[in-house]
């Protein structure tokens, strides 16, 4: 089984960690995130891209991983998640990046996403201004995206037909 999250924030050992808390025991081989959908994804597009990254950790540690590297000059795409730390300097760098040839990615497209105190901004809504003032539409690789489903799926290392999927 594998839970299959279109939050991009947390790695899935934090994910992991996070469900222990709750009593629950699974290990972090059961989680596939978009941030690793997104990460890989690029890897698969590009050799040595670089990228522009709005996110938090799940995300970053995702692209490192896969060896994307951080670029905030002239990177390959501009890659936006879910974050708490988003501010009018990085949508302004985001924007110049894309108008000089960056490909925007979202790690999924939601607008919103819950919290424990409510209702969040997620990427659709992070990445609309930065699309508004370009002109260019994000490709997003989280749900309902059929990539991020395939790559599930080889991860679980069977076929598409003996697959269930229970949830969003």
């Amino acid at each position: 089984y594998l839970f299959l999250t279109n939050s991009p924030e947390r790695t899935p050992l934090e994910l992991s960690h996070k469900l222990a808390r709750m009593g629950l025991d699974v290990s972090e081989d059961h989680f596939y995130t978009s941030a690793l959908a997104t990460a890989k994804f690029l890897k698969n597009q590009m050799d040595n891209a670089s990228a522009y990254v709005i996110g938090e950790g799940g995300l970053m540690n995702a692209l490192y991983d896969a060896g994307i590297y951080m670029n905030d000059v002239s990177p390959d795409y501009v890659v936006v998640g879910e974050t708490r730390t988003y501010n009018f300097e990085k949508i302004e760098k985001a924007i110049a990046l894309v108008n000089k040839g960056a490909r925007l990615i979202g790690a999924n497209p939601d607008v919103t996403g819950p919290t424990e105190t409510g209702i969040m901004p997620a990427t659709g809504s992070l990445i609309a201004p930065i699309e508004i003032a370009t002109g260019k539409k994000a490709y997003f690789v989280g749900k309902p995206n059929p990539l991020i489903l395939r790559h599930a799926v080889k991860k679980l290392g069977i076929r598409s037909q003996d697959t269930v999927i229970i949830g969003d």
